[in-house]
């Protein structure tokens, strides 16, 4: 296991990407990268050397290749998906080797808290739609630009985005081993997490607040002084997500998407996501779906 930390100052350059589907049986091919790529994967399972080590990857993985180390595929792979993105990171970055060590490393930033970009060679996400959208708007802005000088500055900005959300993550897990959280915050992850889960069945901010033993009111209150909105429009944010992460990734009919997000009224879907995007559903989906596509 290794982890990357980038200071603040150093630059992200983001060099390509894209979104890969196999058609039939598919193995990877034998490749050594001159810079970093970001592996997410969305559909299936598939196997890959690196450094010699075989290694299974599926739905929920992220992983991180490293410039000028070998990597092949050790088996055929079938129905696998998925996105990838090729960076730089300008200025001398350090490569922290072993998970003690890096707890280590992470026991000297005071209450958690660093402005750079901190990256798990290998990382598992429970709900990857988030990661997905960010992605897909930065190979939106590749399709936009095409390789001039104008796309540069918001596909780099994009790119390091999609890491500083890999950095959260990956804090966020060290900070819950290491038990660095104060017993409020602690209190309040579990909160999100209980929303994350249960957002697509519509819970009723009463019932949230009965589950954790809170009064509603003050539950009200208490959430939203922490995650800077109210517990209802947390559920929205996340809903929201979802049904970008759905409008750019499968057909679904905009009725179904509506239902699958926990909004089974497609006006009130329609209205909350129009306020939050500033376009209709319809609109994302045709500007957002035209990515980068390689298969095999």
């Amino acid at each position: 296991m290794r982890y990357i930390i980038r200071q603040e100052e150093a630059e992200v350059t983001y060099i390509s990407g894209g979104h890969f589907v196999s058609k039939g049986a598919w193995i990877h091919p034998r490749m050594t990268l001159s810079d970093y790529e970001l592996v997410v994967v969305v559909k299936g399972r598939f196997w890959l050397t690196i450094k010699g080590v075989k290694r299974e990857f599926r739905k929920g993985d992220c992983f991180i290749l490293f410039p000028e180390e070998e990597h092949y595929g050790t088996e055929e792979a079938w129905e696998v998906s998925f996105y990838w993105v090729h960076f730089k990171l300008q200025e001398k970055e350090e490569i922290i080797e072993g998970e003690q060590s890096f707890r280590t490393w992470f026991r000297k930033i005071e209450n958690g808290v660093f402005p750079g970009i901190i990256l798990n060679e290998f990382s598992r996400q429970e709900e990857t739609a988030r990661l997905i959208v960010m992605i897909n708007h930065l190979l939106h802005y590749q399709s936009v630009f095409k390789e001039t000088e104008e796309a540069a500055r918001p596909c780099n900005l994009m790119m390091e985005l999609v890491l500083y959300e890999l950095t959260q993550v990956t804090k966020k897990e060290t900070m819950e081993k290491l038990s660095i959280y104060h017993e409020e915050e602690g209190d309040m992850e579990k909160i999100y997490e209980y929303i994350r889960a249960t957002c697509y069945k519509n819970p009723q901010v009463f019932e949230i607040a009965k589950h954790f033993g809170y009064n509603t009111q003050y539950f009200i209150r208490m959430f939203r002084k922490a995650a800077g909105v109210t517990p209802k429009q947390y559920m929205i944010n996340r809903q929201m997500e979802r049904a970008k992460y759905l409008l750019t990734t499968t057909s679904l009919k905009i009725k179904e998407i509506a239902e699958q997000v926990g909004m089974s009224d497609s006006k009130s879907f329609f209205k909350n996501f129009k306020k939050q995007e500033g376009i209709s559903p319809n609109e994302y989906r045709r500007i957002f779906q035209k990515t980068h596509y390689n298969s095999h």
